[in-house]
């Protein structure tokens, strides 16, 4: 990406990729090796060039989305329009005019349609297309000067016009390749996804898109083959199926589906067969529709397949099975691997956070599945206590209730939420005694959804300090641990329930994040429920690691080579999109890395530009960063395997990424020591990325991030004998 706006700028770049878009693609390869297709037929090629420039200047000029433009989001369906009055009439000047209004008009509909079909999560495909052919047809009758072109049937005629004899001669030495003709009618139908009947122009694209991405390519030749069964099924010849339904229609549609819109997976496969007969359907019966009003079918059957699919899909309630493309990468594998790794380390999006509702550490006692209590209907419930070295809970005798460490010791809101139930007036039972006709004694319900509470038991009497329909913040104390209802000694009654009542029964569901004691020091836990035995306490938020690891939007950075100090600064900048979503952008490069912090973890979500940028050091240094000081746990996380810069390993992998993964990239944070640790302004973290094939670790790479005075000072990357030093410093924007 950064060649191309170093070469042809962002106003290129945006032409280019409108290309690739054609695939679902970035691929800047791809993009030029259609780019070149398209002038196999000259005047198509000129046509769509110009339709395409004409979009993203119009975009540009009416200050529509520089993102979207950027993605060729905007001028995609006008590289159609241009590709197809190319293809189908004469350059005249009256064929200029009609092109000039139809790119504009495919621009505008491209924008009206995204902001439409965009509120229910729907792409716009290529429909600004269709509807722009069929607003142009029936008009190009009244504009005598625009002439239809024949010189398209013979495809030679426009080969020697683009490069003489020696051109056709080359062209003909292809077409005399002993093909078989299941190959050649593939290739003819790609290239008419270009509006060509042409082995050269099929090829060409089969290369581009094998190179994007080999799961889009599998896709196609798996909706080729499938087109070509189910004719033979339905009673025809597959040479009755058209170069272009079979390019345009079965072979996007299951493309789109199985592997752009749908996680990749055998599944997802399956799916993308499945819509071969609908896609087979809709050819048939939209075709003659639209041929008596003589409008062309083009690629409404696509459109029709992809988007009835889609959203169907997303009126699922248990999506789980055929998961959707969260983050869209523009390419199958990325989406794959993005998912896969982010099934794990991204689950805080699938629950509302619950912290522990305490101060300090507490022993869990009773957990989920144990002791007399917690079974049946409420069996997914805590009991917490506090426990001294020798694990006792109480000093002195323990005859009275003030013996026992958790007694009168403050309970706390675990979220935030509505006081919807309250319990006050039970008395506290002396130690061994218990109260089983109050079975919860004292009790708080907080709401913090629809359809979400926990419930806080055994309190203290007349504890409280909230009162019912009082809101109430994250870490608000709410009562005071006691010893009320069915409890011998002092402890708390913690669960988590879908219905306000007391006495409801229990849903299992994790807790955000908190440290659990280990022997060697403490571990992060993260989404998961604590064992009994467990000794456990909320984290404590480090100052330094928070504002360090800020990046509002508005923070920039400037960050200079330290072994070329003469070189020129790049500059890095957060920011948030219309999606709510921040990231850091690099003015110089491009590169874009996405982010997301709460009051626990920094971590970055997604990567978008060269594995060369610097930014790209910081993504794989800081990929996830627990905002606690932590000597002595090592975190643990798993990237993408877009990580992998093998071409050949990469290549298996992709194959049977949605089968079978056996490469494993790895990400490790340890914590050095600080210059203080009661009031730290200095702190190092050490990272370490590794990418494991088989068990066996064939890339490895470390970097320390230095941190100083609530700030990035400096990034250091070792990668074999290589070392590098990247010196960053704050600036205003």
């Amino acid at each position: 990406m950064n060649r191309i706006r170093t070469v042809v700028g962002p106003f290129g770049a945006a032409v280019l990729r409108s290309y690739s878009l054609l695939f679902f693609s970035q691929h800047r390869g791809f993009a030029v090796l259609l780019l070149l297709a398209t002038f196999l037929n000259p005047s198509a090629g000129a046509a769509g060039l110009a339709a395409a420039c004409l979009a993203v200047a119009g975009a540009r000029v009416g200050g529509f989305s520089e993102e979207l433009i950027q993605l060729g989001a905007y001028s995609f369906n006008a590289l159609l329009v241009g590709l197809a009055l190319g293809t189908f009439y004469q350059i005249t000047g009256a064929f200029w005019v009609v092109l000039a209004v139809g790119a504009l008009l495919g621009l505008l509909l491209a924008v009206a349609l995204s902001g439409w079909l965009g509120k229910s999560g729907l792409p716009t495909l290529s429909l600004p297309f269709l509807l722009t052919i069929w607003v142009l047809v029936p008009a190009a009758d009244q504009f005598h000067g625009l002439l239809l072109n024949e010189a398209s049937i013979y495809w030679l005629n426009d080969v020697y016009a683009l490069g003489g004899e020696q051109l056709v001669s080359l062209a003909q030495q292809v077409g005399e390749w002993s093909i078989p003709s299941s190959i050649t009618t593939y290739l003819r139908a790609l290239s008419a996804v270009l509006f060509q009947d042409s082995v050269p122009g099929g090829l060409l694209v089969a290369v581009g898109l094998l190179w994007h991405s080999r799961i889009a390519f599998s896709l196609s030749v798996l909706a080729y083959g499938g087109a070509c069964g189910f004719g033979l099924l339905a009673g025809g010849p597959v040479v009755s199926l058209a170069y272009y339904d079979l390019g345009a229609n079965y072979m996007m549609a299951a493309l789109a589906v199985g592997g752009v819109f749908l996680i990749p997976s055998l599944k997802s496969y399956l799916v993308g067969l499945a819509t071969i007969p609908l896609t087979a359907v809709l050819i048939t019966g939209l075709g003659k529709l639209l041929a008596g009003v003589g409008l062309p079918l083009f690629s409404l059957p696509f459109c029709g397949t992809a988007l009835l699919a889609l959203y169907t899909l997303l009126l699922r309630t248990r999506p789980e099975e055929l998961p959707l493309t969260p983050f869209q990468s523009y390419s199958p594998e990325r989406n794959l691997y993005a998912y896969r790794s982010d099934q794990a380390r991204l689950r805080h999006q699938l629950y509302y956070q619950l912290s522990l509702p305490f101060r300090g550490e507490w022993l869990v006692t009773q957990g989920y599945n144990s002791g007399l209590t917690h079974q049946g209907e409420w069996a997914h419930a805590l009991d917490f206590m506090v426990a001294d070295a020798d694990g006792k809970t109480y000093h002195n005798t323990g005859v009275a209730l003030t013996d026992y460490y958790c007694f009168n010791k403050p309970v706390l809101a675990p979220a935030d939420g509505v006081v919807e139930a309250l319990v006050m007036h039970i008395a506290d039972n002396a130690p061994g005694a218990t109260n089983t006709h109050q079975n919860w004694g004292n009790t708080l319900v907080l709401r913090h959804q629809t359809g979400l509470y926990t419930k806080l038991s055994h309190l203290r009497a007349h504890s409280a300090q909230v009162q019912v329909g009082e809101f109430v913040r994250k870490g608000t104390v709410l009562a005071y641990c006691g010893n009320s209802g069915r409890s011998a000694e002092p402890h708390l009654h913690f669960q988590v329930q879908a219905t306000p009542y007391i006495g409801s029964r229990t849903l299992a569901y994790p807790l955000a994040y908190f440290l659990t004691q280990t022997a060697g020091g403490q571990q992060f836990d993260s989404f998961t429920v604590p064992q009994v035995g467990d000794t456990v306490c909320n984290p404590e938020l480090n100052p330094l690691l928070r504002q360090a690891l800020a990046f509002a939007p508005g923070y920039c950075l400037d960050v200079r080579s330290a072994d070329d100090p003469t070189a020129p600064a790049q500059r890095w900048e957060a920011l948030t999109n219309a999606y709510n979503q921040t990231y850091l952008r690099c003015r110089t490069t491009g590169a874009t890395a996405y982010f997301e912090r709460n009051d626990t973890v920094f971590y970055f979500t997604a990567y978008q530009g060269s594995q060369h940028a610097w930014l790209y050091q910081l993504y794989l240094a800081a990929y996830r960063v627990p905002l606690t000081y932590l000597p002595t746990e090592t975190v643990h996380d798993a990237f993408p395997l877009s990580l992998v810069t093998s071409p050949g390993l990469q290549g298996v992998q992709d194959v049977l990424a949605p089968f079978w993964l056996f490469i494993k990239p790895e990400f490790t944070l340890q914590y050095g020591t600080p210059d203080n640790p009661y009031h730290t302004r200095a702190l190092c973290l050490r990272s370490r990325v590794a990418v494991r094939v088989l068990g066996r670790t064939t890339f490895e790479q470390e970097a320390h991030l230095a941190l100083r005075d609530g700030a990035l000072q400096e990034i250091t990357i070792h990668q074999g004998s290589h070392t590098q030093r990247l010196l960053c410093s704050t600036v205003s924007s």
